[in-house]
């Protein structure tokens, strides 16, 4: 239980800020995801990075109960599969994808969502409620 709430105090605080990030400079974002796809040492690097990322939680931390553990644990297998898919998925599919997600309306339902997760992460990991 120790690991869920330094996990989730950290998650929680991070994905407040990124969610924050999102949202207030949407416009901002929208074509540095955009290039994301184009390129390919970046998209390798960073790959590489939240697979390790995604294999630490999920073998570290891969505890489905209480709820808040869950989300964690469902982090970091969606960290895994996202890596693997942005290793292993041609050029053309991945820049497909990245141009059906990448626009700014998306940018405030998923910065909201990554927020509130966040809060809550947070609000679990610090005893708020």
């Amino acid at each position: 239980m120790q690991l869920s709430l330094y996990l989730a105090k950290v998650l929680g605080v991070a994905l407040v800020i990124m969610g924050a990030g999102i949202l207030l400079r949407r416009r901002y974002f929208v074509p540095v995801f955009g290039a994301y796809g184009r390129e390919r040492l970046l998209r390798t690097v960073m790959s590489v990075i939240e697979l390790f990322a995604g294999l630490f939680l999920v073998f570290g931390h891969n505890v489905w109960s209480p709820t808040p553990a869950a989300i964690i644990s469902l982090l970091g297998w969606i960290a895994v599969i996202e890596g693997a898919l942005f290793l292993l998925l041609p050029d053309d599919a991945i820049e497909s994808v990245l141009e059906a997600v990448n626009r700014p309306p998306l940018y405030l339902g998923g910065g909201a969502v990554v927020v509130l997760v966040g809060v809550y992460l947070a609000g679990f990991g610090f005893g708020w409620w």
